[in-house]
Parts: C-alpha cells; structure tokens; sequence
C-alpha cells in the first residue's frame, strides 16, 4: 500500500509543497531468537537452589518462539571458569528448571548464559547479556560496597550529535553525557564557547545526560568548560552532509526535518524505519534544504525502540536516529496480596489480574517468586521490560535500565530519549549483512553423533548398512534410534525428554569383541564457549551510592518451640560409596556379581581373620597357604571384615617381605564410571538435566515444631490467567520475620509482556 503525505520545503519568504512516497513494510526472513531469564531471586547463599523461567522469544516479535527445542545453561564466576552446564527442553517458547548451587562455591558475582541455537550464532557480533546474580555464604555478608565520593567528578565528557555529525551551518540537536572514571554517570554542569564566548548551557537532566541546540560553523572553535574550570573536547564539524533531526513526537506521529546545506545539489533521499531488524516503513523524495517527513506510529506494531536511517542519493547510510515508541503497549499486571502484614506461618493469598493497554483482560503466561527483599540484587536494576526492550537492544552497560520503564518515574520518557541519543548513538556503523540469509547455526537441539567401527576386516561386513543403537536414560528406561549408511545418528528432542534425568546412554548392538565400535558425540558447549570468549559481556548496573535502603540482619530464625535454627553445621563422617543416577548403580550391581576380581584365600594357616586378595595392591595371601585354582576362589561377602596383607621385594636379594597390614569390610570392588561405561560397551552424553519439584508447604508441615528458614516462600512460573485475566495463588509464611517482595513477569504470547511487585511484612 502506497500513502502519499505533503510535505514542506522551507525557503525565506516561500513555502514549497513536494509529494513524497511513503511505503508501509514488514519483511523478517531470518530466524532470530531472545531469551530472558526470570530467576526466584537475585542473591543466593551457596548450597541452594535456583530456580529460574526462561521465555524464549522471536527476536523480532516478541512472540514465544517455537523454533528452539533445547536451552543451554551456563553459570560462570568471575574468572570465566564453568561452574554449570547443562541442557533443559523447551515447550512452546518456555524452559524450567533449576541449579544446584555448590556449597564450595566462591562468594561473588556469578554469569548464567542461557541461549538456543537460534539465539546464540556463530556468525553473530553482538554481545552477550548474560543474568547477573550473587552468591554468599551468608546473607548477613551482603552488605552494599559504597564509593567513599559523594560528588562524582566529571572525568570524561562526551558528545553526540543527533543522526550522527554535525554539518556546516545546519542547525542541530546535541546531547552529552558525562562519566566520573569509573564510568559511573556523573552531573554536569559548564558553558559551551565558541571562538571563547558562552553560546550555550550545559547542565545535564539525568544521570549525567542533557541536551542542547547549535547551529555549527567549521571555522569556529568550541570548547566545553564546566564549573570547576575543567575543559573538554568538542566533535569536528563535517564540511557537507545530510542531518536527521525528530523535530516533534506524539502518540500518533513522528516528525522529522531532513537538512542539508544551502546551495547544495537536490538529490533523492531515503528514510528507512526498522524495529527489532524489521523494515515497517520507508519514505522516498527530493531533498533540496528542508524536507519535512512524518511517520505515523501506526506503523510500528510493537512496543520498543525504532532505528530510522537516512539514505543518500548513492543509496549509502549517512545519518541515524533512534526513537522508543508506544511505551503503553505492554501488559498491566496487577499484584496484591490479602494483607500488609502476616504472622510468621500464616498463609496468604496472592492476587493477579492482567489487562492490555485498553484495560481489556489478558490471558497469560506469568512466572512468579516470593522472597525475602534481603535477597534483592540492588547492584543489578533489570526486569523483564528493561532487559527486552532496552538492554538487549543497544550497545554497553545500561546504567539503572529498569528505572526508564518504571511510570512512577515523571521523566522517564524524555530521559529515555537521551540515552537512545548518547548510548544509542552510532555513526557510519551500520551491520551490514544480508537479511534473507540464515544464521550460522551450530548447536543442534538433539543429540548428534556417528558410530564407527574398530577393526578394519570388519568393515566391510556393517559398511553402508543402518545400524541400531540402544538407547537408555539415567533411570535406565530404554529406546532405540538408527544410524544413516554412514553410521552417523539424532537422538530427538521428543527421546531427550523421555529419558530426562541428566545422562543419555548410547549402547552399539554390535558385539564389542568383534567390531569394536565406538561412538562419540558432536560437542556444543565446548563450541560455544570458545564464541563467547571474543564476545563483550554487556550487563545493567547500579551506582550503589544511589541505593536507599541499608539492611539489618538479624541470622537467628526461631520456630514457635524456641528451636534455634544454626546458620551452618558441619558433619563428618566415613567416606561411603560414590552416589550414581540407577542406570550407573545398576551397572555397578552387575559389575560386582560379574567381574569379581578380589578374593578370599580359603586358609586360615592359624590366622584369626581371612585374607583378602589382589585388592588396590594387596596382591599376596600368606607364605606357605596354597593358591586355590581361579574357579574355586571364594568371593569376598558384603559386610564382612576381612584382613589384608602388603609383600613388597627388599634387600639385594630381593626378597619378599610384608610391608603392611590393614583390616577392610567388603563393600564391592570400586569401578570408575568410565570403567563401568567401557565394560559394558555404553557411551554417554548430556541429556536434558532432570526435573526438579519447589518445595511447598502443607498445612501439616506448618504445625511440625522444627525451625522453617524458607527465604523464598513461592516459585511458581507456570501461571496461566482465565479469560477474565485473573489468577490466585496460595503461600505459607516460614519463621522469618522481615520484609517480602512479590515479583511478577510474564507474557500474553503474542508480543506484549509486563512486570510487576508487591511488598509485605512477616512479624512474629
């Protein structure tokens, strides 16, 4: 559909009216897709566990994706070094699942990558935007690590014209930003000269960000002086060029004035509107000084921000303007619980109603947590809104990104404005690559491998032939897959979730013996993390300067019978057997009955006790005690003691003599699990990590006089409103007195998602 608008060319005492094309667009052919990751809560002591939701959108909808099928997770601590690893299924865009956080863990800042195959490509440049999270022994070491500067100096200032570069004698828009040398946003507050004389006031309106208007001439020379006499350096001024300025924006239309300079050729110009890597709109016409172009909002379908790009007459990129539009379009979730205040061990009702931004009820998709606000992450301000919407979408460090989509906040619009306008900003670095050709994808949601064969006589016997591969799960359920004629294989996601657990099986029907086949297995994680190694790790951040709120900890959790809850025991016992998922426990099993190879010497020579032997070095029964053949050997019983006996060659002679005597109650010969895997002719890989249940409380459970310390009193991410866009949930208060924080994200499906808290008290 073509629209034609009117549009003004500006001239000294004329107005000109010029036709410009105007065309309404909406192409995506690549795959692209986003993850966020919801988590229960932001701090965590090591030896809990962390439950998290992952929604895995359409990059360039917003919509759940149904494209991925497996979510890699990662968890990283502040050297880089792996601590997590491991694969969950994804359903119709949505992931659960939970970690294991190690009581060994060191306290600090930890990274979770959760990425799918379409979000995470080998040909991407983009940085990664991992979860941030904290990991302490004990939430009283929390505490907040404040900078000794109440004021923040100005170290670096910085400028960025509107669209890209300042043009000789066109009029402009720039914005600034100001940042003490830590990077942290810092006030400014100077003049602007030329040629030495004051032409403009520099105060910034937010986080060290402000903006002011210039009319630029090369031949000038501008410094910027702040108030403390410091001087900073001021853009070059480009000779020619085109200028991009968003002369005014409404709920309705955007207006831009294209410029360039006076007396220059007309030439054929072209704005582009994209959102999300989506074209929406274009506009194409005469550029003689002044043209004037006005886009309808209409156009754009989501909530977020919009790149438009101004094209030369040589079809080149010459200027850019980023502008966030329809910031109402989003779900309005409401939150509240039935009271303020609750008596530790009561229950309680959470409250949900979901409404589009007409007030119409919405259904759907809401994950929620119930926590102590101790367990608050100030150092890390991002939700759902902040991190899709914003974070995601541009270059660096965001700082305070949830504070820019928070409506208590007056001026978080025009402040939106001028962070798209600093740290949005970019000139002539534009991505260019073709937008119909698909990623570079690399992972694979199943398993893939290949079977080979050993022996080269036996080749030609199962060449160019299907093979059958039993395949089994930790619980040792099975199934079976074929190879191709080449002996390569796919584990199938549908398989992977059966066999959920952790581990997948891979057993070759061919005899071992025979054929000695092997398998092996194509390696995703490893690939992965050398991409992510020469990729920057953007993450939001907070000056903790900022941070109100100063926490007193009080570690003592009391139950009702005046148990005292210890914050940490330590028991030590003697070291058992190693645990094993059943399908190893069962190979053990089999592996005592079958391999057998410690025995009992039938003698007793006098002796109190029987010997055992060829165990861990104890190979020898005593001097003078006739060997029994190997098929009358008597195998050691589980349980009983038995006595063991070291001969070691000593002197010149090298004689045989005891060197050492120990006593040992039979628990079964000790297999490694790659012994155990390679006598049974098994091959294994990492499946999908097994389902783990929050735990929730009953009635029961609440009368029971032992100590309840639950800081987290709710995880439940599969929320689902009715057609009324409403929904209840029930909770139990545990011994902990202190302040709760309800926090609420989520998604209709369909492109529009929302965030929300409720806050109560727990007293005694």
């Amino acid at each position: 559909m073509e629209l034609k608008h009117k549009i003004m060319l500006l001239k000294p005492l004329m107005l000109l009216f010029l036709l410009v094309s105007f065309h309404g667009i909406h192409s995506q052919n690549r795959t692209d897709e986003l993850t966020y990751l919801q988590t229960d809560k932001g701090i965590y002591e090591t030896g809990e566990d962390l439950w998290f939701k992952s929604y895995v959108f359409d990059r360039s909808t917003l919509s759940l994706s149904g494209a991925g099928r497996t979510l890699f997770v990662e968890m990283l601590d502040g050297s880089d070094s792996i601590v997590w690893q491991e694969k969950y299924p994804i359903q119709s865009g949505i992931s659960e699942g939970h970690v294991y956080l190690d009581k060994n863990l060191r306290p600090g800042d930890y990274r979770i990558h959760a990425y799918t195959k379409y979000s995470f490509t080998a040909d991407t440049l983009r940085p990664y935007h991992p979860k941030l999270i904290r990991i302490l022994k004990n939430i009283t070491d929390k505490g907040h690590v404040q900078d000794s500067e109440t004021v923040r100096k100005v170290s670096r200032l910085s400028f960025f014209p509107e669209g890209g570069s300042l043009i000789d004698g066109v009029a402009a828009k720039v914005a600034f930003k100001g940042t003490d040398k830590k990077g942290m946003p810092a006030d400014v507050k100077g003049e602007l000269r030329e040629d030495g004389r004051r032409i403009a006031r520099l105060e910034s309106l937010h986080d060290g960000m402000g903006m002011f208007m210039l009319l630029p001439h090369k031949g000038s020379r501008y410094t910027a002086v702040l108030d403390d006499g410091t001087e900073h350096d001021f853009p070059d001024i480009e000779s020619s060029g085109l200028s991009l300025h968003l002369r005014k924006q409404t709920e309705e239309y955007m207006e831009f004035l294209l410029s360039q300079q006076k007396g220059a050729a007309p030439q054929r110009i072209r704005l582009e509107g994209k959102m999300r890597g989506v074209k929406y709109c274009m506009a194409e016409g005469i550029l003689n000084e002044i043209l004037k172009v006005r886009i309808p909002v209409s156009e754009f379908p989501l909530q977020g921000i919009a790149e438009f790009t101004l094209y030369d007459n040589n079809g080149l990129p010459v200027a850019e303007r980023l502008v966030y539009l329809n910031p109402k379009r989003k779900l309005n979730i409401e939150i509240k619980t039935d009271k303020e205040r609750y008596a530790t061990r009561e229950k309680g009702k959470v409250s949900v109603r979901v409404s589009d931004e007409h007030g119409k009820p919405v259904v759907a998709h809401l994950g929620l947590s119930i926590f102590d606000a101790s367990y608050i992450n100030e150092a890390v301000p991002e939700n759902m809104l902040s991190y899709c919407m914003l974070s995601s979408e541009i270059r660096g460090n965001i700082h305070n990104p949830a504070y820019y989509f928070n409506d208590g906040n007056k001026d978080r619009l025009r402040s939106l404005d001028l962070l798209l306008l600093t740290q949005g900003w970019r000139r002539y670095v534009w991505e260019n690559f073709d937008e119909t050709k698909e990623p570079a994808i690399f992972l694979s949601d199943e398993i893939l491998g290949r079977q080979t064969i050993g022996k080269k006589r036996k080749r030609n016997d199962v060449g160019n032939v299907q093979q059958l591969l039993q395949v089994s799960g930790p619980d040792a359920d099975t199934q079976f897959v074929m190879t191709d004629s080449m002996g390569n294989f796919a584990v199938p996601t549908e398989q992977m979730l059966a066999l959920r657990g952790g581990y997948v099986y891979l057993k070759p029907m061919l005899d071992k013996d025979e054929y000695k086949p092997e398998v092996s297995f194509k390696a995703d994680f490893p690939i992965a993390d050398s991409l992510r190694s020469h990729l920057r790790c953007h993450t939001a951040f907070q000056d903790m300067n900022l941070v109100k709120s100063v926490e007193k900890f009080d570690n003592s959790v009391i139950s009702r019978d005046s148990s005292i809850l210890l914050s940490e025991v330590t028991v030590t016992g003697t070291k058992g057997r190693v645990f094993r998922d059943k399908m190893m426990g069962r190979l053990d099993s089999l592996a005592q009955i079958e391999v057998g190879v410690a025995w009992v010497c039938g003698c007793s020579a006098g002796y109190e006790k029987s010997y055992l032997n060829d165990y861990n070095g104890y190979s020898h029964h005593p001097v003078g005690c006739p060997c029994p053949p190997p098929k009358t050997r008597r195998p050691p019983v589980r349980g009983e003691t038995y006595r063991l006996i070291k001969y070691e060659p000593m002197g010149e002679d090298q004689s045989w003599v005891v060197t050492k005597i120990d006593h040992i109650t039979w628990t079964g010969e000790e297999f490694t699990e790659e012994e155990l895997l390679r006598m049974n002719n098994l091959f294994r890989t990492k499946g999908y990590y097994g389902k783990r249940e929050f735990y929730k409380p009953e009635e029961a459970d609440m009368l029971l006089p032992m100590p309840d310390a639950r800081n987290v009193l709710m995880w439940k991410p599969d929320i689902i409103t009715d057609e009324n866009g409403c929904a209840e949930v029930e909770f139990f208060c545990s011994d902990i007195n202190t302040g709760f924080v309800g926090v609420i994200e989520g998604t209709d499906g369909t492109g529009n998602i929302g965030t929300s808290i409720c806050e109560f008290n727990v007293l005694k």
